[in-house]
C-alpha cells in the first residue's frame, strides 16, 4: 500500500483557466455578473472558463489559454487533495489529453514504483499489452477507480503511436505485480553482468526484498537483522560495481544506480518506521518525499532531457515553501519547519521548468485513500474556495506564477484547503504555481472487474 500523506495543508491559488465536470457544464463568463465584492471580482476577471473535464472531450479550445500559461514549462506536476477524488481524477485526465495532443508532452509520470512503472514501459516495448502493464504498477488506488479508466484507455490506445505518451514513476516503493514478478531476477542477472555472482545476491536478499515489494513492514513484519544487514550491503556492493569500469556497458545504467541508491534508503526508512504510531511523527516520513523528488529531477534530466512530462501526484508531495504555511495542527507545525516535500525537492534542480497545481474544491463529496468519505465542510468567507465559488464558475484555473500582477490582497497570506481539505493560510503562490478549482468535488467510484484477458 503506499504510504498515505498526512494533510499537509498546503494551497495554491490563482489559475489561469476554469473547469467543468463531467456532466456538468462550466459557467460562460460573459453570462457571470460582476461580484460587488472587489476580490471576487478581480478573481473572476482573471479566470479563464473552461467546458469541460469529460476526458473524451477533445475539443481543447476551451484549454488553449494554457499554452501560454505553461509557455517554457517543461514538467507540470497535477495535484489532488486526496487520493480518492474522483472529478480531479476527471479534470486531470483531460488535462494530460490536451498537453500530450496539444503541447507535445511525452511521458506520464505517476507517484507509484519508479521500478515498476519503468519495467511496464519495457514491457510494453516488448510488446506487452498496454492496458494490462498500465494495470500492474501504478497503484490500485487509482487504476482501480472508475474516473480513471478513460485515461487507461488513452494510454494503451496511443502507447504503439507514433508519439505516445511513455509511462515512468517516482516513488521508491514497489508498487504493482511487476516488481513481484521481474524485480529479483533482473538484480541478479545485473549482478552478473558487472562480474558478481548473482546466484549469490539471490540467496543473501531474496527474503527481505521480498519484505519491501510486499511491503509487509507496514504490518509489523521485518526480515531478521541478518537479512536486512545482507540486502543493504549487497545492494551497495552492486551499486559500487556498476560505478566503476565494470559498469560502463550496462544497458539503463544511469537508471539501475538511481533504483539501488532508492531502494537501500527506501529500506532503511520503511525498517525503521514505527507503523503503528501516526506517520506525521515519524522521523523517516520525509525520506520518501526526497526519494520521489530527486527521482522526478533525474526523470527530467536525464530519461527525459529535452522532453515534457506530467506527473501525477497528491498535493502534498507537489508542495513547496511549507515552512512558510500558518496550521492549526501543532504536529503539523513541527513538521512543516523542516520538511521539504517532492516539489520542493525537484524544484531545487529544474528551477522554473517545474510547474505544480493544486486542486481546490468548494463542495460535494470526497474519499480518503483508506475508503473514509464525507461531506465537504463549507469554506470559511474570504477564503479562496469562497471567492472561486462566488465568481459562479463551476470550475476554475487560476495561474499563481506572475506576482507583479497581484492586487495587494493576494500578496498576503489567504485561507484555502488544497491538502485533505483542512483549512490552512498562506501566500499561496509560494507554494503552488496554480490551482485548479472544482465547485463541486465527487469520491472516486470503484471500476468495474476488467475481463480476464
Amino acid at each position: 500500500m503506499p504510504r498515505p500523506f498526512v494533510p499537509l495543508l498546503v494551497v495554491p491559488l490563482l489559475v489561469a483557466a476554469v473547469l467543468g465536470v463531467a456532466g456538468c457544464k462550466g459557467s460562460s463568463p460573459d453570462a457571470a455578473p460582476v461580484p460587488a465584492d472587489p476580490q471576487v471580482a478581480w478573481v473572476q476577471a482573471h479566470a479563464l472558463p473552461i467546458r469541460s473535464i469529460d476526458p473524451t472531450d477533445e475539443d481543447f479550445s476551451d484549454l488553449a489559454p494554457l499554452r501560454q500559461v505553461l509557455a517554457g514549462r517543461r514538467v507540470v506536476v497535477l495535484g489532488e487533495a486526496t487520493h480518492g477524488d474522483g472529478a480531479t481524477s476527471l479534470a486531470k485526465s483531460r488535462l494530460i489529453r490536451f498537453l500530450h495532443q496539444e503541447m507535445g508532452f511525452d511521458a506520464i509520470v505517476f507517484e507509484s514504483g519508479f521500478y515498476d512503472c519503468w519495467k511496464a514501459w519495457q514491457r510494453i516495448e516488448d510488446g506487452a499489452d498496454p492496458e494490462a502493464v498500465f494495470r500492474q504498477s501504478v497503484f490500485p488506488i487509482w487504476t482501480r477507480t472508475a474516473q480513471l479508466q478513460d485515461l487507461i484507455a488513452y494510454f494503451a490506445a496511443e502507447a504503439r503511436s507514433a508519439h505516445p505518451l511513455e509511462l515512468a514513476g517516482i516513488d521508491p516503493q514497489f508498487t504493482g505485480a511487476l516488481s513481484q514478478q521481474y524485480l529479483l531476477g533482473d538484480l541478479v542477472r545485473l549482478a552478473d553482468a558487472v562480474g558478481l555472482s548473482g546466484r549469490r545476491l539471490e540467496r543473501r536478499i531474496a527474503a527481505p526484498l521480498a519484505n519491501l515489494v510486499g511491503a509487509g513492514y507496514e504490518l509489523g513484519e521485518l526480515p531478521k537483522p541478518a537479512e536486512r544487514a545482507a540486502l543493504l550491503d549487497e545492494l551497495k556492493t552492486l551499486e559500487d560495481r556498476l560505478r566503476g569500469d565494470a559498469g560502463q556497458d550496462v544497458p539503463e545504467r544511469g537508471f539501475w544506480l538511481r533504483l539501488l541508491e532508492s531502494t537501500r534508503a527506501n529500506a532503511l526508512s520503511s525498517w525503521n518506521t514505527r507503523w503503528d504510531q501516526p506517520l506525521l511523527e515519524s522521523p523517516e516520513y520525509p525520506v520518501r518525499d526526497r526519494l520521489m523528488g530527486e527521482q522526478l529531477a533525474w526523470l527530467a534530466k536525464h530519461r527525459y532531457a529535452g522532453q515534457k512530462i506530467v506527473v501525477w501526484m497528491h498535493s502534498g508531495h507537489a508542495a513547496r515553501g511549507l515552512s512558510r504555511v500558518e496550521v492549526p495542527s501543532p504536529a503539523h507545525a513541527r513538521l512543516y519547519r523542516t520538511f521539504k516535500p517532492a516539489g520542493a525537492v525537484a524544484r531545487g534542480t529544474l528551477g522554473g521548468s517545474l510547474y505544480t497545481v493544486a486542486v481546490l474544491a468548494y463542495q460535494g463529496r470526497y474519499r480518503a485513500m483508506r475508503g473514509k468519505s464525507g461531506e465537504l465542510a463549507r469554506p470559511s468567507d474570504g477564503s479562496l474556495e469562497d471567492m472561486l465559488h462566488r465568481t459562479g464558475f463551476a470550475h476554475a484555473f487560476l495561474d499563481l506564477s506572475h506576482e507583479d500582477q497581484f492586487p495587494d490582497w493576494l500578496r498576503t497570506p489567504v485561507v484555502a484547503r488544497p491538502i485533505g481539505y483542512m483549512e490552512m493560510k498562506a501566500r499561496w503562490q509560494d507554494v503552488y504555481d496554480g490551482v485548479l478549482f472544482l465547485d463541486r468535488m465527487e469520491p472516486a467510484a470503484k471500476a468495474p472487474v476488467a475481463p480476464a484477458r
